[in-house]
């Protein structure tokens, strides 16, 4: 299972990139939850805004138990700032 992963604003950043496309285990249920877990490995210093973080698939807001299928798009957002 295969979904693409954007990262948005300074998690660009920290990410080092935009986009990344992540080969997921096709065994079991994969959730937001897991691909974060996954995540912070590649990228330890995302880690530092987990409890911060807004995630949307396809281009839904959704929560970290939300289950993820193939070929979906997910949203990783900093906190929002308004003006």
């Amino acid at each position: 299972m295969k979904v693409a992963v954007e990262f948005y604003s300074v998690l660009r950043d920290v990410a080092g990139l935009e986009r990344l496309d992540h080969e997921a285990p096709d065994e079991g249920i994969f959730r937001v939850a897991d691909l974060l877990d996954a995540l912070y490995g590649m990228f330890p210093g995302l880690r530092d805004w987990d409890s911060r973080l807004h995630i949307a698939v396809d281009l839904e807001f959704t929560h970290r138990d939300a289950r993820l299928r193939d070929g979906q798009e997910v949203s990783i957002m900093p906190p929002f700032q308004g003006g």
